[in-house]
């Protein structure tokens, strides 16, 4: 039996209290990282349970409508020239925004499952961004929305625009900042187009819209994310295009910011670096489920 003295004790005991103390901080430590991690996958599990019931209302509303109105239409019930009128311009605006929604998953889906390729061709970058406000002119005027084009690159010495980019994919992405710049707008509001060119092409999206808080700001391009959530919200959408679009520029190396404050509109502003003459690009994620269901790192 070994005899220790009173000094040896203390110390032996002082040692056991702190690797004792230190355990239960360890502890402590993990005890709040299991919460944490507990807390992220509820709300991730809430996310994606409220992100599929969007995505049902935004494929099942309108294609209900279109057949309602399509049969009403078949029927020939409706004889007056103006109603008919009336009903075609619905099922129109109904499957523009089928269509809309469904080229979104899409497209989210091919970048889950890192199928997304980047093409290269010479684009004219006026006469696609006018093609695209052609597009939605239909859903302005029914807001009474005005969309004005901003060429300033005009009063410079190279009056043409013509510049390497995947087309299908600027298109996309002009798409939804100019669906949001209509849906979130006020009534009678202004959309501005500006549009430059040094060195990397240059395009902001502004509107007089609802305009974003700063806190808001940090999620907007969080996938699923809405700022209006639930049945009573008053916009459309899943919560997805944001999140795409940003995946889209991010796949054309470029960027996408924010610069908005409440009620005073927002200004979406990408950056796009031209694309080596000739080169095409096979973008692959690193591995599939990447997008849309991305597992949780910790």
């Amino acid at each position: 039996m070994i005899r220790l003295t009173d000094n040896e004790l203390l110390d032996e005991l002082r040692n056991r209290f702190q690797e004792n103390k230190k355990a239960l901080h360890d502890l402590k430590v993990m005890t709040r990282k299991l919460e944490a991690l507990n807390k992220r996958l509820q709300e991730s599990e809430a996310l994606k349970s409220n992100f599929l019931s969007n995505i049902r209302n935004e494929i099942v509303n309108p294609l209900s409508s279109i057949m309602g109105l399509s049969k009403q239409l078949a029927t020939g019930k409706e004889t007056d020239r103006e109603m008919v009128s009336s009903i075609a311009n619905l099922v129109h605006a109904e499957a523009f925004n089928l269509d809309f929604q469904l080229k979104n998953i899409f497209v989210a889906a091919e970048i889950e499952a890192g199928e997304a390729v980047v093409t290269n061709s010479r684009v004219d970058i006026i006469a696609l961004i006018n093609s695209t406000i052609e597009t939605f002119s239909q859903i302005a005027e029914e807001k009474k929305v005005q969309i004005e084009l901003v060429l300033d690159w005009l009063s410079q010495k190279d009056k043409e625009l013509n510049f390497n980019t995947d087309p299908e994919k600027l298109h996309f992405v002009l798409s939804n900042l100019l669906a949001n710049a209509i849906e979130f707008n006020k009534e009678r509001g202004i959309v501005t187009l500006n549009v430059w060119r040094e060195e990397r092409l240059h395009i902001t999206i502004k509107d007089t819209g609802l305009g974003i808080d700063d806190d808001e700001q940090d999620v907007i391009f969080d996938r699923f994310k809405q700022i209006e959530s639930g049945t009573t919200k008053s916009h459309r959408g899943h919560g997805l295009g944001l999140s795409i679009t940003k995946a889209v520029v991010d796949l054309l190396n470029g960027t996408i910011s924010l610069s908005s404050a409440k009620d005073q509109g927002a200004t979406f502003t990408i950056t796009l670096p031209e694309l080596e003459s000739g080169a095409e690009v096979d973008v692959f994620s690193g591995e599939g489920n990447e997008f849309l269901f991305e597992e949780e790192q910790f």
